[in-house]
């Protein structure tokens, strides 16, 4: 009897012990994340009598990312985004601001490596957004309205690149920079890019 109650215990014990480190070793992982950020618009063609500042912005969302091993790792998520540029005249000093919400779905292949108590990533790819509301003088420019039609096209598709450190297997920091390629500006002769660069903070479940 006390052998199969100790036996009994073991295997308890064991199933555990195996359960959590399975747990902890799960190449699956999501997390929520929250960052600050600058924004602008590369303008080209006709646009280039206009300046766009960068100005600040923010982003909150979710990721999940899959461990291919120790060293490599495949991460995407959604992200709901408030950017803002300030766009100036230099030839009537006029300016105004352009304000953006939106949601962006970034796609990363991850190089990491240990470092310290923690663990350094780094990886680049790129991203898909839609436009929700973009207004400039309180007018959204995603309407149509009598005079031009709508102004700004809604979809958006880029580069990406992101940079960061896990103090644990909780916590991360990171910094990212988004290149836009697609032209959101609907008019002919001139162009409208975005581009811009954020840091924030990471909680992994």
């Amino acid at each position: 009897m006390k052998k199969n109650v100790l036996t009994f215990i073991f295997a308890v014990s064991s199933l555990i012990f195996s359960s959590q480190l399975s747990a902890q070793e799960t190449p699956l992982s999501v997390g929520f994340k929250a960052g600050a950020g600058l924004s602008n618009y590369r303008l080209r063609g006709d646009m280039k009598s206009l300046k766009s500042k960068m100005s600040f912005g923010g982003s909150v969302g979710g990721f999940i990312k899959y461990d291919l091993s120790s060293n490599f790792a495949i991460q995407s998520g959604i992200e709901i985004y408030y950017n803002t540029s300030k766009l100036e005249s230099p030839t009537n000093r006029s300016s105004d601001k352009l304000k953006s919400l939106g949601v962006e779905v970034p796609v990363y292949g991850i190089v990491q490596g240990e470092l310290g108590n923690g663990k350094a990533f780094i990886g680049a790819g790129g991203y898909a957004g839609y436009g929700i509301s973009t207004k400039l003088d309180g007018v959204n420019l995603y309407k149509k309205n009598n005079g031009t039609g709508t102004t700004m096209n809604r979809f958006d598709y880029g580069l990406a690149a992101i940079i960061g450190y896990d103090f644990s297997k909780s916590w991360q920091i990171n910094a990212s920079y988004k290149f836009g390629l697609a032209d959101l500006h609907k008019g002919m002769g001139g162009s409208m890019k975005n581009q811009g660069v954020s840091i924030g903070i990471g909680y992994k479940f």
